[in-house]
């Protein structure tokens, strides 16, 4: 399947039950953000290294990723903050018939309605079918709700309400979540609700409001990105299995990698589409481990190979994963990367 066959599966039944038919592939367009959110699992903040694609990489990026089949979209970080860039790279990808499907974006950008609708009608002028607008208590800390009201009412207004990809939940609960943002006891039990994937900032910044579980115990909680994993699955096959992984990204170094900070390989030498074709989960050893045995299953590895010591307690296999991969990168960079994702 091509991407002739996702447009119009999309223009069927919309952009978000296209996706999760066809799950994600995604240009990670830079790692630098307006906000720095709590949950972040890349650590994308304002501080990190000025390093955005270029017009012209992000296009054949796009381009490589269509051959997936996948419903392809643009993200980071925040793409919007080099929109005179993306805005280029949208250009020269819908004169090459290689439109990304989507923008993800946190809504930071949509001071007044004169941007949003001027940006979101060049989109949609491109062959943008829909955009991603981000709203939680971990945006809201940082990007007040009406912004994101506004981007969702002339996003559905420009593309239609089915392709638009965010939370449709009433105005009056999305400004709650600013108090919720900002109430240490109601983020405490927001996250405790609703546990994000404790890697990168989240790792840092919200473990502390979740359980610890010995590392071995059988009832360590599961996470990651694929839902509805079997009971008591530790393995982790399906977040790299071709079939199953839930997205896969092209970055700004031309990094291949899936959510996140295991790197897959190089555009350089695979395209996305073979690489999905010959087995993502057997990318290489560590990756093979992870998908083979879990978190667990790379914890002996790194203790085997280089001393890992993991501690007693982890909030759950992700954390004990990313623990892993942050001590094995000094080791092995070219794998566990890049930089941005373990500061």
């Amino acid at each position: 399947m091509g991407k002739q066959d996702t447009d119009d599966l999309i223009d069927r039944i919309g952009l978000v039950e296209a996706a999760k038919q066809r799950c994600v592939a995604g240009v990670l367009f830079t790692y630098r953000c307006s906000i720095n959110c709590r949950h972040c699992c890349f650590g994308c903040a304002g501080d990190r290294p000025d390093v955005a694609m270029t017009a012209r990489q992000c296009a054949d990026a796009l381009g490589m990723l269509h051959e997936t089949g996948r419903v392809v979209h643009v993200a980071g970080g925040e793409a919007m903050l080099y929109w005179a860039r993306l805005s280029e790279a949208v250009r020269v990808a819908h004169a090459e018939g290689n439109s990304p499907h989507f923008i993800e974006t946190n809504c930071s950008f949509a001071v007044n309605e004169d941007v949003v609708r001027e940006r979101l009608t060049f989109l949609a002028a491109h062959g943008l079918k829909g955009i991603l607008a981000s709203a939680d208590p971990f945006h809201q800390e940082f990007v007040p709700p009406e912004r994101f009201i506004l981007v969702r009412r002339i996003a559905q207004e420009v593309f239609g309400a089915r392709n638009f990809y965010g939370s449709h939940r009433p105005d009056a609960e999305i400004e709650h979540l600013q108090a919720i943002a900002r109430d240490d006891a109601l983020r405490r039990d927001y996250v405790r609700a609703y546990p994000p994937v404790i890697v990168g900032t989240a790792h840092a910044k919200l473990a502390q409001y979740l359980d610890g579980v010995a590392p071995q115990d059988p009832n360590l909680p599961t996470r990651g990105w694929r839902r509805g994993k079997a009971k008591g699955e530790k393995a982790c096959r399906a977040e790299f299995a071709a079939e199953t992984m839930w997205e896969l990204h092209i970055d700004p170094y031309g990094n291949i990698q899936t959510n996140c900070g295991m790197i897959l390989g190089s555009v350089a030498r695979v395209r996305p589409a073979r690489l999905l074709a010959d087995g993502p989960e057997n990318a290489n050893r560590f990756v093979q481990a992870v998908a083979k045995e879990g978190a667990l299953g790379l914890a002996d590895l790194a203790r085997r190979e280089h001393g890992f010591m993991p501690p007693d307690q982890v909030t759950q296999t992700c954390e004990l994963c990313y623990l892993a991969r942050r001590f094995l990168r000094r080791f092995h960079p070219d794998v566990f990367g890049p930089a941005e994702v373990y500061m």
